[in-house]
């Protein structure tokens, strides 16, 4: 475990142990979604959407002011984690060893098979346009990986778990992504909600799925439903 991943975890679990470690998690999630709201950031919080201001305002009402401060704080280590470590996935490090601890199935691909898979996959450095695709993301860390080999493409996460959506879509902002992030069922085709993310600007924006370039109808194979015309890449 990094320096990071452990400043990272003393923060939540600060909180998490009078309040639920899971429920704190999933609620810095919500809150980093929130804050990093694409209305937050082009107007410099002079507008607010206020659908989102309404859901960062019940995600924070359970927490003291020094509950909120732990929880800005590990916020603030994911930023600094960017910086230091680009491309790298702190959520689902922390997810797998504190909060499933491997339940259901969910120990996510390891970082050196994560880039070895992006890169037979996708080896060219040069390319750009393409889209790539991972219908079971989890953290969004194989996607993380084919961005640090070639980051100048439209990236599309999918998982039918709302935590994992969460992460993915908070690592694609963190990391500079441009793409989409969906919490849905990929083999029925079940969409549940989804987010763009640096999508026409700096930001997040939650979608539904009549929104989404990538998954409009249901069919990703539509392509005058996608951006850019390249080359499509799956990641398993």
């Amino acid at each position: 475990m990094t320096d990071l991943v452990k400043t990272f975890s003393k923060h939540v679990e600060v909180v998490g142990r009078k309040q639920g470690l899971a429920k704190v998690f999933n609620d810095v999630l919500r809150m980093g979604i929130c804050s990093f709201h694409r209305v937050n950031i082009q107007s410099r919080l002079t507008e607010k959407d206020e659908a989102n201001e309404a859901l960062y305002v019940e995600t924070i009402k359970p927490y003291t002011k020094e509950e909120l401060t732990e929880l800005a704080k590990a916020l603030g280590v994911l930023q600094v984690n960017v910086l230091k470590n680009p491309y790298s996935d702190i959520l689902g490090d922390y997810f797998t060893l504190h909060i499933t601890r491997g339940q259901n199935g969910q120990f996510f691909t390891p970082d050196p098979v994560c880039e070895f898979m992006a890169a037979i996959t996708h080896g060219d450095k040069d390319k750009k346009g393409a889209r790539v695709f991972d219908p079971a993301c989890g953290s969004g860390r194989m996607l993380l990986a084919a961005a640090k080999n070639s980051p100048d493409n439209f990236f599309f996460g999918a998982d039918n778990d709302l935590t994992c959506a969460r992460m993915a879509t908070l690592n694609f902002f963190l990391n500079g992504l441009r793409g989409e992030v969906a919490w849905m069922n990929s083999l029925s085709n079940e969409w549940y909600g989804g987010w763009q993310v640096n999508v026409n600007g700096l930001g997040i924006v939650p979608i539904e799925k009549e929104q989404s370039y990538s998954w409009h109808n249901g069919a990703l194979e539509q392509k005058e439903n996608k951006p850019n015309g390249g080359e499509q890449f799956t990641l398993f």
